[in-house]
């Protein structure tokens, strides 16, 4: 079996748990020194384009 390198994109959408904040960038989310640390959520979102399983004959 070939092994097929896939090129990707992710997005990430940084949280503040208790106040439903969104942050723009990790920068923002660490410089917020009033918020714990365990109230971030970091959710990670990757998009794969399809990939061609079946050869065409």
């Amino acid at each position: 079996m070939e092994e097929i390198r896939v090129i990707c994109d992710s997005e990430i959408t940084i949280l503040n748990l208790k106040t439903g904040y969104i942050y723009k960038d990790e920068a923002e989310a660490q410089a917020d020194k009033t918020v714990d640390p365990k109230d971030i959520r970091r959710d990670v979102k990757i998009i794969v384009p399809t990939i061609p399983l079946f050869s065409k004959t």
